[in-house]
């Protein structure tokens, strides 16, 4: 079990009982206490789980509060990604969005500029926003509700995006390396954009330049399966890449 799977599988046994007992939890997973710690240390420093005495339990990370503070983190950065990207949606489109707070500034744009889209996500915040627009025909993926960060994740969301094809993805992403290119924090949210890139003709990438030269646990998209980068400020490295596809 490699490591991805193996953090991925730590969360989902929390989900279910909220907390575990380290030596339970290193049984289960068939390893050793030096490996499970570590992972315990990379969760715990991307605050998905907390650490007590013998064992971890589940951190409630969510609230309606707390997501909208997200929104806010370089809201000037996203505010300027979402208008660059309007530029590449017309009247009938069909688009995704994904779950990240930039799509869901780019949604509160979108309504008020382009009608008559088919717009799919898995971000509940962004599906409301786009139903104040009365032309858009809105799909959201169905599935378990990850209440840490308002997204839908698991078996079912993964097997309806397989079905479902649009023109245009909008991805964010955790950290971007320029040598290997998008990662995402959590495994579950990874999937789910790999799967919509299969499904797509055209991949918007919108990553503010925070997080550029970083990278996560999750690597989703490589730099050459990106169409469009869109970005609030130049970059000589991205530009060498992406040229005239390199959008700020």
């Amino acid at each position: 079990m490699n490591k991805i799977i193996r953090q991925d599988k730590i969360l989902e046994i929390l989900d279910k009982q909220n907390s575990v007992n380290l030596e339970d939890l290193s049984e289960e997973l068939n390893v050793s206490m030096v490996t499970l710690r570590r992972d315990i240390a990379e969760l715990t420093e991307k605050g998905l789980i907390e650490k007590f005495y013998g064992g971890i339990r589940k951190k409630n990370q969510f609230s309606e509060a707390q997501f909208f503070e997200r929104v806010k983190i370089n809201q000037r950065k996203k505010e300027k990604i979402a208008d660059l990207a309007l530029n590449f949606i017309s009247k009938g489109d069909t688009i995704y969005l994904d779950a990240s707070s930039t799509c869901y500034v780019l949604a509160k744009k979108l309504i008020e500029k382009v009608d008559f889209l088919n717009v799919v996500t898995n971000n509940l915040y962004t599906a409301i926003v786009l139903s104040k627009n009365i032309t858009y025909n809105i799909t959201v993926v169905g599935g378990t509700l990850d209440n840490k960060n308002c997204v839908i994740v698991g078996v079912y969301p993964e097997n309806m995006m397989k079905e479902i094809r649009v023109e245009k993805a909008f991805f964010s992403c955790s950290a971007f390396s320029i040598e290997e290119g998008a990662f995402e924090n959590l495994p579950q949210s990874g999937t789910i954009k790999n799967i919509v890139a299969k499904n797509t003709n055209q991949i918007y990438l919108l990553v503010d330049s925070s997080k550029i030269g970083k990278k996560s646990i999750m690597k989703t998209l490589e730099p050459h399966e990106i169409n469009k980068f869109i970005s609030d400020e130049y970059n000589e490295e991205l530009y060498k890449i992406f040229k005239k596809d390199f959008i700020y």
